[in-house]
């Protein structure tokens, strides 16, 4: 009997695999089949705030993300040209017990609220599956899965895509291996869509890394196209930065070509009023690759701290090109690449930030430490660097760096414009 329950369930993820049409009773199977993953997350032993990931669990979670892409093929096989993506997001939640009631917004909620158990749990709890249809490309409709790991979740996305009348799945996208909660993609999970010629389309994802002791991680931002296969996607471009895992709203949008991610990372001199600054990511897609435009910040000294802060490939693009020789190595002075054994590193503090007598240019000064660990002392020696007056012009598409003098520009002399302003 166990030989046949395996060779019904082999032939069943062939035909989920293949897009077939129609199998009555397919979802609720293959949904059986993602419970049973579930259950198997939940009985793992592990101890709280650990990051690293048991081998069981890793794999049991791969089986629950398998489970669920033949659920959701299984329902796009049984779904309508004009399929509608409140009625499938209500399909899937129903057979796969997914989306518990959720705590209002900025909610404090205790460990032990029977209301929220589920919400609250560890592996294998907390499923949720979210259904929608890009409004910039049409003949798509994108499935999102969530489900929590120890301290954040961990998502899936995949991609449908009209065809000859049918749903056919397209993109499949995810973690593949979790070692550490680090490899998960969650804390924030956000996609954007960009239409390009004939029907193609290309896709941004933008996800962090969870982490149990810190506030600050690493995110990742990745355009997408359809590979060969729908579970290979083609990575057209990839990026990974620093951000701050706190409160601060998190959002991507897209507007034709472009697509924009703005969040919040560490200030570069940690302050009482605020340790945390806004950056905008912003980057157009071409057929030529994947270029940072501006803006990348909110105000004029957000500008200068990421434009030290970001690769000099994304600073140049932002930089006058008659000062691009002179600037580069400022950039590369203030940006030292870091090594495992570094016993230096640089401090930088904010200054004030004046309007210049030429219209639209600020002077942005900011200090610069040298700290220098030495072997027997709990302290580090510190020597200070000479200030810079970094010149900024603005424009409509947020600033160009201009010049960066060691010494105070005369014409720069008005009121400080951010003296009780935070990032």
């Amino acid at each position: 009997m166990k030989s046949v329950a395996m060779l019904a369930l082999l032939t069943f993820a062939a035909t989920c695999a293949a897009q077939n049409p129609c199998v009555p009773g397919a979802v609720p199977q293959a949904a059986q089949q993602a419970t049973f993953a579930q259950a198997e997350l939940r009985k793992a032993s592990y101890e709280e705030m650990d990051t690293k990931i048991p081998a069981a669990t890793s794999t049991h979670t791969r089986e629950l993300k398998d489970a669920l892409t033949r659920t959701a093929d299984a329902a796009f096989a049984c779904a309508g040209s004009d399929a509608n993506p409140a009625t499938l997001q209500d399909t899937l939640a129903k057979a796969l017990h997914a989306n518990p009631p959720q705590p209002p917004g900025n909610t404090a909620i205790q460990n032990n609220d029977p209301r929220y158990t589920e919400v609250l749990g560890s592996y294998g709890h907390n499923l949720l599956v979210q259904v929608s249809r890009p409004t910039n490309v049409s003949g798509l409709i994108a499935v999102q899965f969530s489900i929590n790991i120890e301290c954040g979740n961990d998502n899936m996305l995949l991609v449908y895509a009209l065809r000859d009348g049918s749903w056919k799945r397209q993109l499949r996208w995810q973690a593949n291996k979790l070692d550490q909660i680090s490899d998960a993609f969650g804390d924030f999970f956000l996609t954007a869509f960009l239409p390009g010629q004939n029907g193609s389309w290309r896709l941004a994802v933008a996800h962090g890394t969870p982490w149990c002791t810190s506030r600050f991680s690493v995110f990742d931002i990745d355009v997408l196209a359809p590979g060969s296969s729908a579970d290979v996607p083609r990575i057209v471009w990839h990026m990974r930065r620093d951000y701050s895992l706190g409160d601060a709203e998190i959002t991507l949008k897209a507007n034709g070509n472009t697509f924009d991610l703005r969040l919040n990372a560490d200030e570069m001199e940690f302050v009482e009023t605020s340790s945390e600054r806004r950056v905008i990511y912003r980057y157009q897609v071409t057929d030529n690759g994947v270029q940072r435009i501006g803006p990348i910040a909110n105000h004029a000294r957000g500008f200068v701290e990421e434009w030290i802060s970001a690769p000099w490939e994304e600073s140049r693009n932002l930089t006058a090109s008659e000062n691009i020789s002179d600037l580069e190595k400022v950039h590369d002075e203030l940006n030292p690449p870091i090594k495992p054994d570094d016993k230096q590193f640089l401090s930088h503090g904010s200054g004030p930030v004046r309007a210049c007598t030429t219209p639209g240019v600020f002077q942005v000064e900011m200090s610069s430490v040298l700290e220098t660990s030495v072997p027997g002392k709990s302290a580090m020696d510190s020597k200070g660097l000479p200030s810079r007056y970094f010149h900024i012009r603005e424009g409509k598409d947020g600033y160009t760096m201009l010049s960066a003098p060691i010494q105070p520009d005369p014409t720069c002399t008005g009121p400080d414009l951010m003296h009780s302003a935070g990032n």
